[in-house]
Order: C-alpha cells, then structure tokens, then sequence
C-alpha cells in the first residue's frame, strides 16, 4: 500500500515549522515517533487536572480495538509550546478557574486547531454549573469569535467514528450530549461536562479510581467506546481539509 502524502503530524509539524522558521528550539524541530499516537496534556498554572492514566488506558484500549498504533503516553504541554504540534491530539482537564492566557498562547493553540490539530476539552467538577465550564467558555470565544460553542448534532459523525454512541456519557451521564465548536465540515474543539477521563482514570494499583454514576461498569464501558471515537475523530475527520487547507496557505504565500 503506497503511503499517504502528508500525515496529520506532518501537517501540524510542517506548519508550525514553515510559520515559525528559525524560532524553533532544537527539542520541536526533531522528527520524533511519527507512526504512532500518544495525547498531550494541556496544563496550565491553575485550573486543569493532569491524569495521564486515563489517557494512557485510552491509548491501550485504542490500540487493542482498532489498527492505530500508540505510544501509551500523555505529557504535559503549555498551549504556548511548540512541542505540541507534534500531537494530533491534545486534551484540556480541569475542575476549576482557568487562569487568562496570553495573547500567545492564544494563538499558539488557535494556530493547532486550524492547522489540524484538535482539543477535547473535559470538565471534571461534576458541577451543573462550574468555574471551569464558564473558562471554557470564555477561551472558546477568545479562540473562535465568530464561531459558538454548541451541541453537536445526532447524526454528527463522532458518535459513528469507530463504535455507534447513542448516549455519550463519562464518569457522570448529567449533560446527555457533546458540545464542539464546527469549522465547515470539521469539529477542531469538542466538549465534555461529564468527566470522560474520570471514567478512564485508575490509581496507581491499576484499579479503577473514580465510582462511575449511574450506570456503573457498564456506563464506563460506553465511556471507553466514546474515548476510542474521539480519537478515530480526531485522526480521521479532516485529513483532507487539513492538506488543501495548509497547501493553500502555502500557494497564498500567508504560510
């Protein structure tokens, strides 16, 4: 089988690097593992919650699910560093304030998603109405003005990307749907409120962390089939725009 033009970390990576050449410390400019997928952990100075197990269980589960090779890690970024066009795919843990980033990393983490890359975002206050839903929000109109943060629609192609979810559901099964903000025809920001990774997370003994509620380990089993959706979403929802929307820049001479 002949190989794919460009991969999606070669998209974010050949972006990043023709946007800022010459600005690249050597640890961003290296080639790295470009066949095989782990997540970064967005971390800032107050706010998020770092849980690399879940992400790892993630990885695992992925890669005895479907083909996707994994690496089985999650390290922690700042939205401003450049390291994390090396992901494909990035996460956003917290359960309280966000702190107000800078007009950097702004447009670090707004120049990821529209250069392919894509954020889930997951609340894990277990809140109706949280300190860290309403950050999320606030950076989601600082990151797409023009654009709403907003449900994501039934027959949204998430929910059928590797497993059919009818329900998606975390740790708690309270909002009953996904919000994401929609670009086009793709989804670069998609929203939890019922603490996805709590359902992933395990301690340390391997065991399983956090009671799931109501539904139990059942309700955990749904949880772990949207968490493999996300990431077939997030590899596959728009690799083609991603080339021709970089390839254009490129042509217009604003890349």
């Amino acid at each position: 089988m002949s190989r794919a033009p460009w991969s999606r970390r070669e998209v974010l990576r050949g972006a990043a690097c023709t946007a800022l050449a010459g600005l690249l410390p050597a640890r961003a400019q290296a080639l790295g593992d470009a066949t095989r997928l782990d997540i970064a952990q967005i971390s800032l100075t107050s706010g998020t919650l770092l849980r690399p197990r879940a992400w790892e269980r993630l990885l695992y589960e992925v890669a005895q699910t479907t083909s996707v090779e994994t690496l089985g890690r999650a390290p922690a970024l700042a939205p401003e560093d450049l390291a994390l066009f090396d992901h494909p795919l990035a996460v956003l843990v917290g359960d309280g304030t966000l702190p107000v980033l800078s007009e950097e990393a702004v447009a670090s983490l707004s120049r990821y998603l529209q250069y392919g890359g894509f954020l889930f975002v997951d609340d894990a206050s277990g809140l109706e109405h949280s300190a860290f839903d309403a950050s999320v929000r606030a950076l989601c109109a600082r990151l797409f003005p023009t654009r709403p943060l907003a449900p994501l629609p039934r027959d949204h192609s998430l929910y059928r990307a590797f497993f059919l979810i009818h329900h998606p559901v975390g740790r708690l099964a309270r909002a009953g749907w996904l919000e994401g903000v929609c670009v086009g025809e793709v989804t670069p920001l998609i929203y939890c409120r019922d603490d996805l990774s709590g359902a992933l997370e395990r301690g340390e003994d391997g065991r399983e962390r956090y009671a799931v509620q109501p539904g139990g380990e059942t309700q955990r089993r749904e949880a772990i089939k949207l968490g493999i959706n996300l990431v077939l979403y997030a590899l596959t929802s728009n690799y083609k725009q991603d080339i021709t929307h970089v390839r254009r820049l490129m042509e217009e001479g604003r890349l």
